[in-house]
């Protein structure tokens, strides 16, 4: 059976698109055509979120040029492809934009997808683009990211090398590889092509190149340098040892984050034997400290299973620094009673979440990504035997990008008083934030 049953039905006479972008009513059950109903509902909610406000106008016109003159939204579905957030990604390129939507003149025998592809050609591109890089106006997470960088850059001509964030050490014969080889298809991201084509010039063995497209050196690509000196050891040496990369990987990335990068590179002369055996008993150790105590088989497994990786980024930088700040309303004594603390790990957002009785918890990737910072307003009381007591009155949300505060929320997410309001703009003012609630 189709789950997307309906999707060649017709469409509505007039484009429905601009009318919900100007926040009009319209009625779902009317749009005969599955596909293009269930963009409508995403586009609905999608643009209610402030980041996208600014972006309306300019994603009003391609919408309507993809609704009245292509299959895009009537053939496809958005679990198979989230047009709307991909129509947002392309109107916050707009300054880049060579042509403009309106132009834009798709095939009428192309599918949707080689409609979509050509949609984002005519808008961005001057010379030819890897058909695998597709895949970045795709990618989750901010407007403005690395892949989406690398593919204006190509398509505008202009050299990798000069986007923010791509490694200057990768070699020239390497990036023309990734960008030129028959392989490089089955890759999603550039990252990933890249480092195919740097383990075909280091002769490396199929079992090797799938330990590490699938470990998290993809995801690094800024440590490019350092990685490929790790993917250069484990191809020097026997294949038998390829199964262990992703551990290794991990491990290394554990002692970064815990011993500094001077005692990666001590690790790093060793041989990769050697270097096998320490990680296992660095890990070995790290988790007995965090209270487990496992055999050694146990410890592979849980390597293999990323928990190491998910330890490694159990913790973020703070934005505004490691100490609290503290305000002198209702001081009576030497040490503050109120403070506001920024909360950077798993942990603290999940007590915070348990304690408030609201879904702060879910802000972890946010929190990982810079794209959220999560602040408690805490109030420090010492009874009579000498124990303090912490009550949390406000969770507070701050938009790094702009230093804003989006949302403060009390216990049960309910409006906190204004007392506690009075203090959040204190804070706020002394950091330099805007706050307007």
């Amino acid at each position: 059976m189709n789950p997307y049953h309906g999707r060649a039905l017709a469409r509505p006479e007039e484009p429905l698109t601009p009318a919900i972008l100007r926040n009009d009513a319209w009625t779902a059950r009317c749009i005969r055509n599955n596909c293009l109903r269930q963009h409508c509902h995403v586009l609905a909610t999608t643009f209610r979120r402030r980041e996208f406000a600014s972006l309306r106008a300019v994603c009003a016109r391609v919408l309507l040029v993809l609704e009245t003159r292509s299959r895009v939204l009537t053939e496809i579905h958005p679990t198979e492809l989230a047009v709307v957030a991909g129509v947002a990604r392309l109107g916050f390129y707009s300054a880049q934009w060579l042509r403009q939507p309106e132009d834009w003149q798709p095939d009428a025998n192309a599918d949707g997808r080689s409609q979509w592809a050509d949609l984002s050609r005519h808008l961005l591109a001057r010379y030819p683009v890897p058909s695998f890089l597709d895949a970045a106006w795709e990618i989750h997470g901010s407007l403005e990211h690395f892949d989406r960088d690398c593919w204006c850059a190509l398509a505008q001509g202009r050299s990798l090398r000069d986007v923010a964030g791509f490694p200057r050490c990768v070699p020239r014969r390497v990036l023309h590889a990734a960008l030129t080889s028959d392989r490089s298809r089955s890759c999603r991201t550039l990252a990933q092509a890249i480092w195919l084509a740097q383990l075909r010039a280091l002769d490396s063995s199929s079992m090797l190149e799938a330990a590490v497209l699938s470990s998290r050196v993809p995801r690094e690509f800024g440590n490019y340098s350092f990685w490929s000196r790790l993917t250069a050891k484990f191809s020097a040496n026997s294949d038998a040892l390829a199964t262990q990369f992703g551990f290794v990987a991990n491990s290394l990335a554990a002692v970064r984050a815990h011993r500094g990068s001077a005692q990666v590179e001590q690790l790093l002369k060793l041989a990769l034997p050697t270097l096998i055996r320490h990680c296992h008993r660095f890990v070995a150790g790290l988790l007995k400290a965090n209270g487990h105590v496992l055999t050694d088989a146990q410890v592979r497994e849980a390597a293999a299973k990323a928990d190491l990786s998910k330890l490694a980024k159990a913790r973020w930088q703070p934005l505004l620094g490691a100490v609290p700040f503290a305000s002198r309303r209702g001081q009576t004594q030497a040490q503050p009673r109120w403070l506001v603390e920024e909360l950077c790990s798993i942990k603290a957002l999940q007590d915070e979440g348990r304690v408030m009785k609201h879904c702060v918890a879910g802000y972890v990737d946010r929190c990982r990504a810079g794209c959220a910072a999560i602040f408690s307003v805490r109030h420090y009381q010492v009874d009579d035997d000498g124990n303090t007591q912490v009550t949390s009155y406000a969770t507070i949300e701050v938009q790094p990008s702009t230093r804003t505060v989006v949302q403060i929320r009390a216990y049960l997410n309910r409006p906190v008083k204004n007392t506690i309001m009075t203090m959040i703009q204190e804070w706020a003012d002394a950091k330099g934030l805007v706050c307007t609630r």
